[in-house]
């Protein structure tokens, strides 16, 4: 039977791994920097996007959320080390993030530079957290 023991977990590193992703993702997605051209490349305009706060809100509480699922991978697989928390962050970004979302390209008419922004991020901020949740476990 698996156990999912968080006796041992840092919860203050948790919530700032869940931070560290979700300030990534507001710093990507912002007009500056990648979110015009995602908001371009999904054929959306700014006024389309209406009110963020509670996106932004959603966002925060499930970043949080994925940082305690990775905390406990990370404790499973043993990593110590911050590169091990990076790979170990990596490999779940690829195995359950970018390979079911790829099949998705093949079957819709959906921007692959949309997807590609999305999925850079995606493994930008789950590194980060990996960081994050090995250097203060």
């Amino acid at each position: 039977m698996v156990s999912f023991d968080t006796s041992s977990f840092n919860w203050i590193a948790i919530v700032l791994a869940g931070l560290s992703a979700w300030i990534i993702g507001g710093i990507w997605f912002s007009p500056p920097v990648f979110g015009r051209r995602w908001m371009a490349a999904l054929g959306m305009k700014p006024e389309d996007a209406g009110n963020p706060a509670p996106g932004f809100a959603a966002a925060l509480v499930i970043s949080i959320i994925g940082a305690i699922f990775l905390r406990w991978v990370i404790g499973v697989a043993g990593a110590t080390s911050i590169v091990e928390g990076i790979e170990v962050a990596l490999i779940i970004w690829f195995a359950f993030i970018l390979l079911p979302s790829a099949p998705g390209l093949l079957f819709t008419k959906s921007s692959r530079t949309a997807f590609a922004l999305v999925q850079i991020q995606h493994a930008i901020a789950i590194s980060a957290m990996g960081i994050v949740l090995t250097a203060y476990r």
